[in-house]
């Protein structure tokens, strides 16, 4: 049996694209199994500063399947915690962990007459959706999709933070700046307008502040990314899939010349280091 170095194992699973998204794993088979890491990676970090704080986190199913109204990850406050006292300023509190605030954004539902105060203790206060590839191919789809979005935030008020981390033709925000950024984080509050985080190609996912009903919780969405993307070694995956082909790049028309040559450079890059350190093993 073939044995392999720690070196070559890590550069296996680091892949071509360290501390960024990888383009090519933006695929559906593939984004699915880091989709099912993040969450797992958010929990985790979310879990030891929400119990601190009187709240709860669960998994549910998401709010892109049809039939469910629940989410990927519900967060609830516990049944003896304190309730907020006054409103609250999303991005200062945001600026306050170190997180990426946003800006605001209003052509899609415009929240600034909505003054909501807390609901009764124990109910649902936010929600975190990562959004799959497969569910942006559809109007239809993305249309009951934004539909049972609005009415969760409107209806059962309920903040969500909606995390797109692939690119497509499609996008779930319809504003011109949701419309050009490839991958965003949209957050759905109450208290204020919504607020958009985009994150450039070729950039690390940023550090993101969870709304709660009276302050934030930071999460570091590349560090999830990381977890998930070297604990079912994608990278690994791929190579044996074949699948770093030019032509299977998603969406390549949403890249200029230079991002799509970055990336195919990338990847032969780390073809090289993973041949040397076979190599020298030898």
């Amino acid at each position: 049996m073939a044995t392999y170095s720690d070196a070559y194992l890590d550069a296996l699973e680091r892949g071509p694209f360290p501390g960024r998204v990888d383009p090519w794993a933006e695929a559906g088979h593939y984004f699915q199994q880091i989709h099912s890491g993040m969450i797992e990676a958010f929990i985790q970090q979310l879990k030891p500063q929400l119990l601190t704080l009187g709240y709860i986190i669960g998994k549910e199913a998401s709010l892109q399947i049809a039939t469910q109204i629940e989410l990927d990850i519900f967060i609830q406050r516990a049944l003896d915690a304190p309730k907020p006292t006054a409103k609250w300023d999303y991005a200062l509190a945001a600026e306050e962990t170190l997180a990426e605030p946003g800006v605001i954004i209003t052509a899609e539902i415009d929240l600034n007459a909505l003054h909501i105060r807390e609901l009764d203790t124990g109910r649902l206060v936010t929600i975190v959706e990562l959004i799959s590839p497969n569910n942006k191919t559809k109007p239809d789809q993305m249309t009951a999709y934004r539909d049972r979005r609005e009415r969760l935030l409107i209806d059962h008020r309920v903040q969500i933070v909606e995390m797109d981390f692939t690119r497509s033709v499609k996008r779930l925000i319809n504003t011109p700046y949701g419309q050009g950024v490839p991958y965003h984080v949209a957050v759905f509050l109450l208290w204020e307008a919504a607020r958009l985080i985009g994150i450039d190609f070729g950039q690390p996912l940023k550090r993101i502040a969870i709304p709660l009903r009276a302050e934030v919780v930071p999460v570091e969405t590349q560090a999830a990314y990381h977890y998930a993307y070297r604990s079912v070694t994608i990278a690994a995956q791929m190579l044996n899939d074949d699948g770093y082909g030019e032509g299977e790049l998603p969406f390549p028309s949403l890249l200029t010349d230079a991002q799509r040559a970055e990336a195919i450079a990338a990847v032969a890059a780390w073809k090289s280091d993973l041949v040397r350190l076979r190599e020298s093993e030898s």
